[in-house]
């Protein structure tokens, strides 16, 4: 048996308790950070460096360690990495403590487990090693009230949609008998699938997702744990956790999908062709698209504002993920990768214009892009990008996803999403009005330091140089990763 595809989890495992014991021994000097970047860039590197696993790809039975499992875990190992930098050069702008790499690194561990399950127990297990370090990270800042609100809102989501999700869980392994993906689609072509249970079990497990992805209806957590979390934890929040919860929804149905018959449309074909938990995701990618933008419309302050339109984008995924096709999974995948690089950067912009004014008010913003223009600069680049406008990433991105639903024939879909597409420009437009037009409430210069700078250019130099110059061989590459689940769900 190959156990090669555990490596990254051993390590990432090993650095839990190395982050506590060098913290402890440490005694307060704080030395856990060195520890922590090497262990989550090292459990990066061992997943690159191992490739893919030949055969089925199984590790003892629970964990699938297929080309799309890999890239996931590269992808949540990286965020990781990048959200303890960037917690380095946020609002508090001190050295985060030995607790919270401990709870970023469980987190992290959580993630490359979810995006590699194999098994329903195994998959459950991972959500949870996710969902429980997320509650505390985000309520760490202890003196802060909006701090603590936001941790007990997502602790109660958390756990109705935790519960939804295990109830809906356990219908599915009553009905067929087995917790294994691949001994569900085997029973599920059997029969169960016909059970009117099934699909009430599918749409309390789509609830559970939901809530991780930030999707409608299980979306009203996000506006105020963003706001009230620290900025790189927000976007750890955003993309990080996001990521796995598209990772853990594609495992599922993947296996089911083939063995479920579709369900009558009785709109005429305008639903995408499938089960229950593919009319789910339909209803819930229309839904979320146009709660995102439309919510995001009146915010005045930009976390919530990235927090509305995250929920905005996790409508486009969804949209990708419904449609099923390889092209759909090819830009699900091209989605994610654009997704992480302008929403780290832009709430890395955001940390930094709180930690150096004290607010995140838009209104803070004003005249912020002429006295600091490579700030202005990259912000621009970044909210251009996330709207899908060329030439940057997040064009190539949403160019992808509509082109797969194109493909498949469903139009209305794609116009849907287009008209979402121009409502987001107005709110991201509004947003470079203050910085470039607005007059400043108070002179007040920004203080960056190189540390600053380098970080923001590794977010932001992506996002234009891979929508420029290497948009086709991403394309490629994204068609050759995201496909690969067909073979191994």
């Amino acid at each position: 048996m190959d156990l090669g595809p555990l490596l990254p989890a051993v390590l990432l495992t090993l650095g839990i308790l190395g982050v506590i014991v060098t913290d402890l021994l440490g005694r307060g000097r704080r030395p856990a950070v060195p520890v922590t970047l090497a262990l989550a860039a090292l459990a990066a590197a061992a997943v690159a460096a191992l490739g893919i696993p030949t055969g089925d790809g199984l590790v003892l039975g629970v964990l699938r360690a297929d080309a799309f499992g890999v890239v996931f875990a590269v992808f949540c190992c990286g965020v990781g990495f990048v959200s303890i930098l960037a917690t380095l050069r946020g609002e508090a702008l001190r050295t985060p403590g030995g607790e919270f790499l401990t709870l970023v690194l469980s987190a992290v561990l959580g993630m490359v487990m979810l995006a590699m399950s194999a098994d329903l127990v195994m998959l459950y297990l991972a959500f949870e090693l996710v969902s429980i370090p997320s509650y505390v990270l985000v309520g760490m800042r202890r003196a802060d009230p909006r701090a603590n609100e936001a941790s007990l809102k997502y602790v109660l989501f958390g756990a109705v949609s935790s519960g939804a999700m295990l109830y809906g869980l356990s219908w599915i392994v009553g009905l067929c008998g087995t917790t294994s993906l691949d001994g569900l689609g085997a029973a599920l072509a059997n029969g169960a699938a016909s059970e009117p249970a099934f699909v009430v079990a599918s749409v309390l497990v789509f609830a559970g997702f939901a809530f991780k992805i930030s999707a409608v209806p299980f979306h009203f957590w996000a506006p105020d744990v963003y706001a009230g979390a620290p900025a790189a934890v927000a976007g750890f929040l955003a993309v990080a956790s996001k990521a796995a919860g598209f990772a853990g929804l594609v495992r599922v149905v993947a296996a089911t999908l083939p063995s479920v018959p579709a369900l009558g449309d009785p709109l005429g074909g305008l639903l995408p062709e499938g089960g229950p938990l593919i009319r789910a995701m339909a209803v819930g990618a229309l839904l979320t698209m146009t709660f995102g933008n439309l919510g995001a419309l009146r915010q005045r302050e930009i976390k919530r504002l990235l927090a509305w339109s995250s929920i905005a984008h996790a409508g486009y995924l969804l949209l990708a993920l419904c449609v099923w096709s390889p092209d759909a999974m090819a830009a699900l995948v091209l989605y994610l990768v654009a997704y992480l690089f302008m929403n780290l950067a832009a709430f890395l912009i955001a940390g930094i214009v709180i930690r150096e004014l004290g607010t995140g008010d838009l209104a803070a913003l004003g005249g912020l892009g002429r006295r600091h223009p490579g700030l202005g600069l990259a912000l621009a680049v970044v909210l251009f990008s996330l709207t899908g406008l060329p030439p940057f990433f997040g064009f190539v991105a949403k160019y992808s996803v509509f082109y797969a639903v194109l493909a498949k024939g469903y139009v209305w879909l794609a116009v849907i999403g287009l008209v979402n597409g121009v409502i987001s420009l107005y709110y991201y437009a509004r947003v470079l009005s203050f910085l470039y037009l607005a007059e400043p409430a108070e002179e007040r210069t920004l203080r960056l330091g190189w540390p600053d700078r380098g970080l923001l250019a590794a977010l932001v130099l992506p996002v234009v140089v891979f929508g420029v110059a290497f948009w086709g061989d991403l394309l490629e590459w994204a068609r050759r990763v995201g496909p690969a689940v067909f073979g191994g769900g």
